[in-house]
């Protein structure tokens, strides 16, 4: 399923007439190759969340929870403690015990606890549970969308390129390699990939 582009959006981009279906089965393999390439290539998703879900985490220190994914907004945020070690999160924190972060924008990376730690028991268990909304944000950005449609068109059209050659426009411009990223597409990644940590 497309989730950053349609197969509508790309075969207008193509310039494919909407009533030729025939092309649909090719395109939607190629939006489906593309988001996996952007995901790839930016270290993240952005596959927009349909409903806030809880996960489990160890705490990276006594007072940071590293999130196990983004977090695209903090409604419905619900942050509980496991502080008996026995895998059930017995304690519910109010609002003012913790904030999300790093900045208070999203995508939100971590959970800072105030005026408190959270439990690190030495079993090494999750002892953090936090609900919400996992996904880099609510919307799927437009830089997003536009490099999902140029890239789903260009793996489309590799069918007349195999190799990774084409000819060119004119005899005098003969064989033309084709790059292996775009630098288009790539420039309207730059923003969103995420920064490596060694």
């Amino acid at each position: 399923m497309a989730d950053y582009s349609t197969v509508a959006v790309v075969k207008e981009y193509l310039g494919i007439p909407t009533g030729t279906t025939s092309e649909d089965a090719g395109i939607t393999a190629a939006l489906a190759a593309a988001e996996d390439r952007i995901d790839k290539y930016c270290g993240r998703t952005f596959v927009v969340p349909d409903a806030a879900t809880a996960r489990s985490v160890a705490p990276w220190s006594y007072d940071v929870v590293i999130l196990p994914a983004e977090l695209a907004q903090l409604t419905d945020l619900a942050v509980k403690t496991d502080t008996t070690d026995d895998g059930t999160f017995d304690t519910t924190l109010v609002a003012a015990d913790y904030y999300a972060g790093p900045s208070d924008q999203a995508p939100f990376l971590e959970i800072r606890r105030v005026g408190g730690s959270w439990p690190r028991p030495a079993s090494g268990r999750a002892s953090v549970q936090v609900t919400g909304w996992y996904g880099y944000a609510m919307t799927v950005p437009a830089p997003v969308t536009q490099a999902a449609t140029m890239l789903a068109a260009r793996l489309y059209q590799r069918r007349s390129s195999p190799l990774g050659y084409q000819t060119g426009t004119s005899p005098e411009m003969g064989v033309i390699r084709i790059s292996r990223i775009d630098p288009d597409i790539a420039a309207l990644l730059t923003g969103y990939r995420k920064v490596a940590v060694a």
